[in-house]
């Protein structure tokens, strides 16, 4: 068993990981970065709204940074490709991890950039599609699937999140003009109050119906690409089907990565996950550090040196905001070493 020594320990090689080691490389300290190889987008083929990798894939994307951190900072910067499956922090202020070959590393810090998992419905097919043709985003995948028929997915166990769907649905997807609106509702049945009510339509009911969305709500059976892989084929109990190129469909739910539940724990973050999975916020006030500028949010957790960046924190972050997260949590690491150091002059 080796043991490897860092300044700083990056947990995920997606933006925000990879961002928060080409930041704190600017510092001339040591970074590892472990990349287990899974990623939020995995299933996404073409990307939007980034700076310069207009409708890229994420795979290139990270692929030039992790080319760009070897060509620059290889001097000071290690990528691993593995996973890191225990972390604590010891009593002397350091960090004590070991990844899956059973390699030790001693860290001054960490950045945990490891992610989430979205779940969807119980529905057959949706998980093959998502991030296909089963989108959750007009910014991200939305604006693609214009003058062409399009459909809404709104299931029973989001009917918090429903009348935003809705709204949503109003407000920013009219302007793609589809063709032909579909909104279902796998058996919440809209022409009962409460089905209205689960579904986010009890508000905008007569506007839906006024503006030609079809609204199906028998239950849908399953659903897959058609055989010309031209469109989505869903398939209802009742034995009708249609055929749409996409569809939108939001998660019921979002945990933590299986491969950073076993080091998300309470012992480690002093606080139990959010219900988004996501990393909580601190619960003691820590002081307003005055270095770097705040940039939305905070990436501190409730333990000295240990930080946040991306998804881990933040469940709405895409690419752009991630790399900013990761960037805002390298800054943070530097600036309390620094700080450390000055104490030993």
């Amino acid at each position: 068993m080796s043991v490897l020594v860092s300044d700083l320990l990056v947990i995920g090689g997606g933006p925000a990981g990879l961002s928060a080691a080409m930041t704190f490389s600017r510092l001339k300290r040591t970074c590892i970065l472990y990349d287990s190889g899974l990623y939020r987008n995995q299933g996404v083929k073409h990307s939007h709204t980034i700076a310069g990798f207009e409708n890229e894939s994420p795979s290139d994307f990270r692929f030039k940074m992790r080319q760009d951190l070897t060509k620059y900072y290889s001097n000071t910067f290690t990528f691993k490709l593995g996973k890191i499956i225990e972390l604590k922090k010891l009593d002397n202020g350091l960090f004590e991890a070991l990844d899956d070959e059973k390699n030790k590393i001693n860290a001054k810090k960490v950045v945990l950039a490891t992610g989430l998992k979205d779940h969807m419905p119980d529905i057959k097919g949706v998980q093959e599609q998502w991030g296909k043709r089963i989108i959750h985003c007009i910014f991200c995948h939305g604006t693609e699937t214009a003058n062409a028929p399009f459909g809404f997915l709104l299931t029973k166990n989001n009917s918090q999140m429903n009348p935003k769907l809705v709204e949503s649905m109003l407000k920013l997807w009219r302007s793609l003009d589809h063709t032909d609106k579909y909104i279902l509702t796998n058996g919440m049945d809209v022409e009962t109050e409460q089905g209205r009510k689960d579904a986010g339509l009890e508000e905008k009911y007569d506007l839906v119906k006024k503006l030609g969305y079809n609204i199906i709500s028998t239950p849908i059976e399953s659903m897959a690409e058609n055989s010309s892989e031209t469109a989505l084929e869903i398939k209802f109990t009742d034995g009708k089907s249609i055929e749409i190129p996409a569809m939108l469909l939001f998660p019921e739910k979002f945990t933590a990565t299986e491969d950073s539940l076993p080091i998300l724990t309470e012992g480690l973050l002093g606080d139990k996950l959010s219900p988004f999975g996501t990393i909580s916020p601190p619960n003691t006030d820590l002081g307003v550090s005055g270095f770097p500028p705040r940039m939305g949010d905070d990436p501190r957790t409730n333990v000295k040196g240990l930080f946040w960046a991306g998804n881990s924190g933040s469940f709405v972050a895409n690419v752009t905001v991630s790399l900013a997260q990761g960037q805002t949590a390298a800054v943070f690491a530097g600036d309390q070493l620094g700080e450390e150091d000055m104490l030993k002059l």
